[in-house]
């Protein structure tokens, strides 16, 4: 099973909402069907993330604590590749790209695929969460 990185907006939605794609790959990836790649960068980005108060109440302790745990339990932790030199919407997501480049599926699973659009020139797959859903569990 190819490891693949999950955006932090996959995480947050897939513990806010109990259905839809984005909260059955946060499932697969606990039930051990689906490998996540991730870096410490990334591990940062979820931790503060899913730290932040907006989600306070969305998002129960165990389940924050939970990714987190899982992640450095059962997660593929890969060293970042460089990132090409590209115009990126957003370079907060670098380090998914950097992580995703270190892979073998070279897969980014996002809700926010604008953001990793030059993703593509450089070998990476960026899916919505239906399309990895389909195509991945």
């Amino acid at each position: 099973m190819n490891a693949v990185v999950l955006d932090t907006s996959v995480i947050v939605a897939g513990l806010i909402s109990r259905q839809g794609a984005a909260s059955a790959l946060v499932g697969a990836f606990f039930a051990e069907r689906l490998a996540v790649a991730y870096s410490d960068a990334i591990l940062r980005e979820y931790a503060d993330v899913l730290g932040r108060p907006v989600f306070a109440d969305a998002i129960k302790p165990a389940d924050r604590v939970g990714v987190i745990l899982k992640l450095r339990a059962n997660g593929v932790l890969v060293k970042p590749s460089t990132v090409p030199a590209a115009t990126w919407p957003d370079l907060d997501d670098l380090p998914f790209v950097a992580a995703a480049l270190s892979t073998a599926s070279k897969v980014i699973v996002a809700r926010n695929p604008r953001d990793f659009a030059p993703a593509t020139a450089f070998g990476l797959r960026v899916m919505s969460p239906a399309e990895a859903h389909r195509e991945l569990l």
